[in-house]
């Protein structure tokens, strides 16, 4: 209150209206894949009693409603059974479509007179049945994001604090010995992580565990406004004027298993509310920390810590790869704003900020130490590297952070291009490396691949994900392109993104200029932040009639238009709709058609074609199941001189490696679906693994082969079908 009331007339930071343009970025602090339930698709709904009606003058009803995620009604349907109803899935009286490729919709609820049982199917694939409870009521949730839901936020916290003794920070501070006090105390504001003024407390503790509490200040002057985040906020948290206070964050670096402290320490986080009226901070299990909307914990958190989320494990507990995979983030301090003079200058917290690096630094060491062969083992030398560069060494000789330290794989050489320096420390250091370091696993890093010649030098690719080099990063020059120019998803913060495409855009034109085939650009032929539409669909499919056409890879689309350029002479095949995303191609004429997209919004217009070629000897799309057809592909040693098996098993397999594809692993198909991107078939890892270099085990689909193409085909194929697993009771579960 003091810092407002000095500088200027309260009044004047009344909250406005802000409104978000059109076809702008606005995907930050969550997952690139969705991990949808069901794919966007037409569903058949049906509803049958669960016994049998003996009296022919009795009838029961059913009452079936859709509802989104806000809890409105989409649609509503009713229906009764009489004697004659048909018990099972073939029932056709009971039966309701629903289109998700159309609607957006969160959950079904069915209420029945009697015990009922529901049905829910697609191409005579039964995807889920569902018997009434007590109250004769079915629920069913049709999750668009697996990542982002009540459920996933209240399995992690029971996983991190199974007996419940971090409901409310005073609590999680007596759980982590600030009671006894803290060691260091810093305040800033972090210019491209939230914006927020960070009044930050850390605890190290007699066991090695650390302990993070940091209360966070936002001056806000309207909702979603940019404007909010800004230097308002350093001041809030310097003085601690608590009117402004928007909640608190807190991070251990802890045992995971607290019965046994010697068992591996992880990152666990917690969100906490501000004061309510009783001086109470509560735990949330959600919140929105950027103005963009409200999502879900862990995600908001691990997006930007390394973390690999993956969906919960069939007995809804949380995923134990996913658990252990997070860490801490260096405090970069090039990216804060200080005050300017007295106790929480730069200098005055200079000793302050380089003890928590150091800390920071050790627990990379300690993750880096464990087991080898353990599922998801993440290789830390680089991050570590790079920490000890950031303060002159090993021993953090320096007492300030180096801001311009380059790493190795980074300095310029002979081989690389002129300014690939400048690169690192205009665009990689402050847009990427703070997150990028974090990730990858270390199976596969050097050991399992040829190396590629780039720029005439010999390079291993795996684990390139880190961009540990020059070399790595530019690898990916093509994913780049389309998650940073076209996609707009990376960098994956807002504030972030923001500094990066301020304008002139020299980030981004530096970026651009180093990237080979760089063509995103307006009609002017101007350089500009994402939003232009773009056509997205796989080059080529092997298949036959009918044939389901997806646009939903495609990225800022508004409107589509799908076209037949051409196919055989005489061909009778037509588009069942036009425009739509998701459209079906019939017809009865073999050979090779050319499909054209084109996708539109407010800013422009975008064209694509694809190869379609009809073989109808080919298994339909429709027919494909985990169990008959991928399984047998990334298992059966006749598809390739090394298969996925081969390095992804429990036994032989690569060290580390993060999903076991053998029978070894009984949730096989449901770490198979935590791979596949339903709304995006093409996005899938399951499919963009395997055709990269940088896949840890090296390019095991050519698509210049018939062998790769077919073996890729199948697999993006059963994903369009919506990823169905089969009748074997044993795998599907």
């Amino acid at each position: 209150m003091i810092f407002l009331t000095a500088c200027e007339d309260r009044g004047s930071l009344a909250e406005s209206e802000f409104s978000l343009p059109e076809d702008v970025a606005n995907s930050y602090l969550t997952f690139l894949n969705p991990q949808q339930k069901f794919s966007s698709d037409i569903f058949q709904m049906v509803v049958v009693p669960s016994g049998v009606i003996t009296d022919s003058s009795e009838t029961a009803n059913y009452q079936l409603t859709l509802n989104n995620s806000s809890g409105t009604v989409i649609n509503s349907f009713q229906g009764e059974w009489d004697q004659g109803s048909i018990l099972d899935q073939t029932n056709t009286v009971n039966r309701h479509s629903i289109d998700l490729s159309t609607q957006t919709i969160s959950d079904i609820q069915i209420v029945c007179s009697m015990a009922c049982e529901l049905f829910l199917i697609k191409d005579d694939y039964l995807y889920q049945q569902q018997q009434a409870d007590a109250d004769l009521n079915i629920n069913l949730s049709i999750e668009t994001n697996q990542l982002n839901t009540l459920n996933y936020a209240q399995q992690y916290y029971k996983a991190v604090d199974p007996n419940d003794e971090r409901t409310t920070l005073a609590d999680w501070k007596q759980k982590n010995g600030f009671d006894q006090g803290y060691d260091q105390h810093v305040i800033f504001r972090d210019s491209k992580d939230l914006g927020y003024g960070r009044d930050m407390y850390v605890r190290k503790n007699d066991d090695g565990s650390l302990a993070f509490f940091v209360n966070n200040f936002v001056v806000s002057v309207g909702e979603g406004d940019p404007a909010n985040y800004g230097p308002l906020n350093l001041l809030a948290a310097a003085y601690q004027d608590f009117e402004y206070h928007l909640g608190s964050n807190a991070i251990e670096f802890s045992p995971v298993d607290e019965a046994n402290p010697n068992s591996d320490k992880i990152l666990k986080f917690f969100t906490f509310s501000a004061k309510d009226e009783k001086g109470i901070q509560t735990r949330l299990t959600s919140a929105d920390l950027d103005g963009r909307g409200v999502k879900h914990m862990p995600s908001i958190c691990l997006a930007c810590h390394g973390g690999n989320l993956l969906p919960l494990n069939s007995d809804n507990s949380f995923n134990h790869v996913s658990l252990k995979s997070a860490k801490l983030n260096q405090l970069e301090v090039n990216s804060f704003e200080f005050k300017d003079y007295g106790y929480y200058s730069q200098s005055q917290q200079e000793a302050g900020i380089k003890q928590i690096n150091q800390w920071v630094r050790d627990t990379y060491t300690e993750i880096g130490e464990r087991d080898m062969a353990e599922q998801g083992r993440w290789e830390s030398s680089f991050v570590e590297a790079l920490a000890n560069g950031r303060y002159g060494g090993s021993d953090f000789e320096s007492e300030q952070y180096q801001e311009d330290s380059i790493p190795v794989g980074w300095q310029q050489t002979d081989f690389r291009p002129e300014g690939v320096e400048n690169l690192y420390l205009q665009v990689v250091e402050p847009h990427c490396i703070s997150c990028h370091s974090l990730r990858g696993f270390s199976a596969g890093d050097d050991d399992l691949v040829d190396p590629l010649i780039i720029n005439g030098e010999s390079i291993k690719l795996g684990n390139a994900i880190n961009f540990s080099s020059y070399e790595k990063f530019i690898s990916y020059s093509d994913l780049i392109i389309d998650y940073v120019y076209r996609r707009g998803v990376m960098p994956l913060s807002l504030r972030n993104a923001e500094l990066f495409w301020q304008p002139p855009y020299s980030a981004p034109a530096l970026l651009a200029s180093f990237l080979p085939g760089f063509d995103v650009i307006n009609e002017e032929g101007e350089l500009q932040p994402p939003g232009l539409p773009i056509a997205r669909l796989e080059s080529q499919r092997l298949t036959a009639f009918p044939v389901r056409l997806n646009a939903e890879a495609s990225y800022y689309a508004q409107d589509y238009q799908w076209r037949i350029v051409s196919g055989p002479e005489n061909h009778d095949a037509v588009l069942a709709t036009a425009q739509q995303s998701i459209t079906q191609f019939t017809g009865s004429t073999e050979g090779e058609y050319i499909i054209e997209l084109e996708v539109s919004n407010s800013r422009g217009s975008s064209t694509t074609t694809m190869s379609v070629v009809i073989d109808a000897s080919r298994k339909l799309a429709s027919a494909l199941n985990f169990v008959e057809d991928i399984k047998p592909l990334l298992q059966n040693q006749s598809y390739n001189l090394r298969t996925c098996q081969s390095c992804h098993n429990s036994i032989t397999g690569a060290a580390g490696i993060p999903v076991y594809y053998d029978d070894s692993n009984a949730d096989l198909y449901l770490d198979i679906r935590a791979r596949v991107n339903l709304k995006a078939p093409i996005d899938s890892l399951l499919l963009q693994k395997p055709t990269r270099h940088q896949h840890g085990g090296g390019i095991r689909f050519d698509l210049d082969s018939v062998l790769g193409s077919e073996s890729y085909n199948t697999i993006l194929q059963w994903i369009q079908s919506g990823a169905p697993c089969g009748d074997d009771n044993s795998t599907c579960q």
